[in-house]
Parts: structure tokens; C-alpha cells; sequence
């Protein structure tokens, strides 16, 4: 059996609209020894930065299901000092009530065009992860690319050609290295794929990642 280890973001986890048996990782289990460490607002610099503790000191998959990258991608409207400044303060959440009521949310985000992990450090530190997980003996790494954007999220007018350049670099990776296979979820998914903010998965797209997990597995 194989040991799987998934580290990713918020988009791997149960929550109200994906209840914990119908994650993708919860349909592997029975097939594989499945752990996660997927934790919510994770993004490729804290998966680089802390991949020790993520791959579980000493659990030594053979297979490691990345699932990352909506939280670098996400327009905003403020830059990450300012971001963390309001996250500490406690004053995020009205900040972000009041700019997404009134529809400036993603208007200022496309605006500014601020990012969590910008395009060139996104593609540094993805490659700094494959190198350091290769460097602990995962055999196969698989790697979920960042879905179309739908409904909600759908106010930014910028989203989704951000999103194709990200998964460019994911694309480029299962390219440059043999251990790394792709998931061209983006290609795939239609609006019943996202939840109602438009980009955390559903019922449907977990389903889709767990079958085509498994068709990669026993190719």
C-alpha cells in the first residue's frame, strides 16, 4: 500500500459544503495509507519554508500530493505588510465585510494587483519544494494545479489569467522532472466543480482528483 502524504491549503480540507468523507483524500483511504497536513491559508513560500514539520518527521512517503497555490494567486487589495498588519489587529475581517459589500474588494484587487506570492518567487520556492521532497526519497509527486476561477470569485476581472500563468509554472514542473505528474483540474472543471465562493472544491471536483490520483498510481 502506498504511504501518501497530502500537503496543501484550505482547498484539501472539510467544511461545511465538503463534508470530511467526501474530501479526496478521505476517498483514497481506502486504497492507500493516506496523512495530510493541508492547513488553511498555506501558500508555496510556508510549504517551502516549512517542509519539515509538514512532511511529518518521519513518516517518509512514497507519494506526496501537493495541492497549493489559490492562496499566492488571490487578488487582493493591499499588500502583504499591510495584510498581515490588519490580520494581527483583528480588524481583517470588518475590512474585508465592508470592501466586499461594496463591491471594491476585487475592483482594488485588480487594481493594485498585490499578491500573496508573486509569480517569480511562486516559481522559486514550487521548485525548492520538489527539490527538497525529492531530497527525502518521495518516489512520485503529484500536483493538483489551481482551478478555474467560477461564481464569486469571478468579480476579479484579472483572476483567471493569473491563475493560467501560475499553472504554467506546475505544468513546467511535471515537465522538468520525471517524479512530478500534473493535474490539469483547470481544463477539467465546470462551475459545479467550486463551491459558491468560487474556488473551493466540492463534492464533484474531489471526487475528479481522487480518480485521476488513483489512474496516476496505477499507470
Amino acid at each position: 500500500m502506498y504511504k501518501m502524504l497530502i500537503i496543501g491549503d484550505s482547498s484539501s480540507l472539510p467544511r461545511i459544503e465538503l463534508e470530511y468523507y467526501s474530501t479526496f483524500y478521505a476517498k483514497l483511504k481506502s486504497m492507500y495509507e493516506v496523512e495530510t497536513t493541508a492547513k488553511t491559508n498555506n501558500n508555496s513560500y510556508k510549504i517551502y519554508t516549512d517542509i519539515e514539520s509538514l512532511t511529518l518527521y518521519g513518516f517518509n512517503p512514497i507519494v506526496v500530493i501537493l495541492n497549493y497555490g489559490i492562496v499566492d494567486v488571490f487578488p487582493r487589495p493591499y499588500p502583504n505588510v499591510i495584510y498581515r498588519f490588519l490580520s494581527c489587529s483583528g480588524l481583517l475581517p470588518y475590512i474585508d465585510k465592508f470592501l466586499k459589500k461594496t463591491k471594491l474588494y476585487y475592483r482594488l484587487g485588480d487594481f493594485f494587483n498585490f499578491k500573496e506570492v508573486p509569480l517569480d518567487k511562486f516559481e522559486f520556492y514550487s521548485h525548492g519544494i520538489i527539490k527538497k521532497l525529492l531530497d527525502k526519497k518521495v518516489e512520485k509527486i503529484i500536483v493538483i494545479g489551481i482551478i478555474r476561477p467560477y461564481k464569486v470569485l469571478l468579480n476579479s476581472k484579472k483572476v483567471d489569467r493569473e491563475i493560467q500563468k501560475y499553472n504554467e509554472v506546475f505544468k513546467n514542473l511535471s515537465h522538468n522532472f520525471k517524479e512530478v505528474e500534473y493535474i490539469d483540474i483547470y481544463s477539467a472543471s465546470d462551475e459545479d466543480f467550486t463551491i459558491w465562493d468560487g474556488y473551493h472544491y466540492s463534492e464533484k471536483a474531489s471526487k475528479y482528483i481522487a480518480e485521476e490520483i488513483a489512474k496516476l498510481l496505477n499507470d
